[in-house]
């Protein structure tokens, strides 16, 4: 017994060296760069939830009325900012660890419910799939739930699958309530956990674990006010839009990086596995942990999408975090016996391919490490030197606070933010603006053509995750470094660009000036139109389309729109309209006024651009007479990134 005893030892040895070799290839790509991980809109957000002077209001304000969150990561943030500050570092360090943490407890779990190989494997994915590593960068509360519930399910699991010590049921109801209070999914998933473990249990055990239950409920009890209103207030979800049919093999697609080589090497290692000499596990207690598994998993996609298109949309895959390495406990649990070498191996190249996808195919560390109010507040304050800027945004006012104080300077801005502001309105206040320079972000394409209407050179553009930022001056640039709209199609009624339709109407020409006017009469309801082939102008289905009008209405207030539509043959996929009136326009002056149409928004998800069309046309419904001295039509670039962290990049 003794050699064997010793084989045995070097062989549990050599499996902790590469559970530490996982961990620390875990820890590299969460600490990457660390002092550069900028904030994410939601962090902003929960940090200017935190600016209360004691613990009512923030549990009143910050929490309750407003967020939807359960209260724990808020007031964990609460307590943890009052001590380390606000800088983005400190900030994210507990989560940071958080998942590093759940690397270790992946391996111990499958480990303990299947094996040293089941383990192994579910930690490789938990170290380096971007789903994981990028939460394990959000002081949100997902990875701490992740950590939360794995630590839950670790100690619910010693007590069914190793010993029914006392100790171990009281860590479980301790981590379960914990993770009641973190997210409202972690505590779904808890209760999953719970009662799936009433199916488990011995009649003789049957009153000491169902007091467990009832001790996880006790502990909620002073988080039962906060969940009931957040739900009066009609729901815990809403803002999102309804999930597609096919979300979940979108969620797959989504954890794998959505690249061949990542689902070529799960298969591969899956079907190594299986096909090697030996026998599976497959006993009966292993069949049934086979299904709890199944059910871990399925519950709560189920639940989400359930609820998202019934009542609320809710469902994110961030939701799904608390359950997903219980995906790959189940997928790695029909393993044979291993050796070390081969351990070693199949780790090795896992994890090679993952985080090859993870930085070359996802790009993580490029579009991650640029957030949207960084970006904007880097180029406001540091880039341009915060010389003679104006800002306009969409942000609240603690995030112009944070910061002016991270950089130590401030410009004068204008946020939409809760303005409740008209195109009118808003070129009124562009107009008023003396700075010579204008950021601009978060901005409509007509705000944005109104913009450039007051400041018409633009001089900077830069895109990312959810944002684009524009740098227009009012001056041309010494450098020649001015970036220019690609005009594809136009026509003043006597030359033209592109093809035209309904361009023969009568002309009014001006005996003054001598220049020609197309006349909309009262009995016209459809004014100039043109067609495009979408492949033709929107390369990769991107692509964002300015249209500019010069109007006049000699007699009363035009009610007449400028229009475009997206069409699959006689489909209408897309439609966007802008009422003239918005511009405010006066009788008897020429006005400036805008459409804009983003190609990425108006197909969605939809890549496949064979058969769609453009059509940009003058719709006059209510049969207003209407002049216009010219439309003209310009392509701008694309964002590429702007969905990028859950989308698929475009090659």
């Amino acid at each position: 017994m003794k050699p064997h005893k010793i084989v045995t030892d070097k062989s549990q040895l050599y499996e902790y060296s590469l559970v530490i070799f996982i961990i620390f290839v875990g820890s590299v790509l969460r600490f990457w760069n660390l002092l550069h991980i900028p904030f994410m809109h939601d962090e902003l957000s929960a940090l200017s939830r935190l600016q209360f002077d004691n613990f009512t209001d923030l549990i009143r304000n910050g929490v309750m009325l407003g967020d939807t969150h359960p209260a724990g990561v808020q007031v964990f943030l609460y307590y943890w900012t009052s001590f380390v500050g606000t800088n983005e570092t400190m900030v994210k360090l507990p989560t940071i660890f958080s998942g590093i943490i759940s690397i270790w407890l992946g391996y111990l779990i499958g480990k303990l419910w299947f094996g040293g190989t089941t383990g192994l494997l579910t930690a490789v994915y938990i170290s380096s799939l971007q789903f994981f590593v990028m939460y394990s960068q959000i002081a949100r509360p997902y990875v701490s739930g992740l950590m939360l519930t794995l630590l839950m399910v670790y100690f619910w699991s010693l007590y069914f699958f190793k010993n029914k010590k006392t100790i171990y049921l009281i860590l479980y109801v301790l981590f379960g309530a914990l993770a009641s209070y973190n997210h409202h999914f972690s505590l779904l998933f808890a209760a999953i956990v719970g009662v799936s473990g009433l199916f488990l249990v011995r009649k003789k055990d049957l009153i000491t674990y169902g007091l467990s239950g009832v001790a996880i409920f006790i502990l909620y009890i002073p988080h039962l006010h906060i969940f009931l209103t957040q739900l009066a207030k009609g729901g815990i979800g809403g803002w999102l839009s309804k999930p597609e049919p096919d979300f979940f093999f979108q969620f797959l697609n989504y954890i794998f990086h959505f690249s061949w080589w990542t689902w070529l090497a799960i298969i591969a290692v899956l079907f190594y596995i299986i096909l090697k000499k030996g026998d599976i596990i497959c006993n009966e207690k292993a069949k049934q942990k086979r299904w709890l598994l199944i059910v871990w998993v399925a519950l709560p996609i189920i639940i989400g999408y359930g609820y998202s298109v019934l009542r609320n949309p809710i469902i994110q895959y961030s939701m799904l975090i608390f359950s997903t390495p219980y995906l790959f406990v189940l997928l790695f649990s029909y393993h044979k016996k291993l050796s070390d070498n081969h351990n070693a191996i199949i780790v090795t190249v896992l994890l090679i391919v993952n985080i090859s996808t993870l930085i070359y195919g996802r790009d993580h560390y490029e579009i991650f490490y640029k957030q949207p109010y960084q970006e904007m507040f880097k180029t406001a304050l540091v880039e341009n030197n915060a010389n003679d800027i104006f800002l306009i945004d969409d942000c609240i006012p603690y995030y112009h606070e944070y910061y002016f104080n991270k950089y130590g300077k401030k410009v004068p801005y204008f946020t939409k933010r809760n303005a409740d502001i008209d195109l009118a309105g808003f070129e009124k206040i562009v107009a008023g603006i003396k700075e010579n320079i204008v950021v601009a972000e978060a901005v409509t394409g007509e705000e944005l053509q109104v913009v450039q209407l007051y400041f018409p050179y633009q001089i900077g553009y830069e895109y990312g995750f959810t944002y684009e930022i524009y740098t227009f001056s009012k001056n041309k640039p010494l450098t020649g470094n001015e970036i220019k709209r690609k005009i594809i199609a136009l026509t003043d009624f006597e030359n033209e660009l592109g093809k035209w339709r309904h361009v023969s109407n009568p002309v009014v020409q001006d005996t003054l000036s001598g220049f020609q006017y197309y006349c909309l009469t009262s009995s016209d309801e459809w004014g100039p139109a043109i067609t495009f082939s979408l492949p033709d102008i929107a390369e990769c289905g991107r692509g964002i389309f300015d249209v500019e009008l010069e109007i006049m209405m000699p007699d009363t207030i035009t009610k007449a729109l400028i229009v475009a539509s997206v069409s699959d043959g006689d489909e209408t996929m897309y439609w966007k309209a802008i009422n003239i009136e918005d511009y405010n326009p006066e009788k008897g002056k020429w006005k400036k006024v805008f459409l804009s149409i983003d190609i990425q928004d108006a197909l969605k998800s939809r890549t496949d651009m064979e058969g769609l069309t453009l059509k940009i046309y003058i719709w006059n419904p209510v049969h207003n007479k209407l002049l216009i001295n010219y439309i003209n039509i310009y392509r701008r670039t694309g964002n590429p990134y702007r969905y990028g962290l859950y989308q698929q990049l475009a090659s």
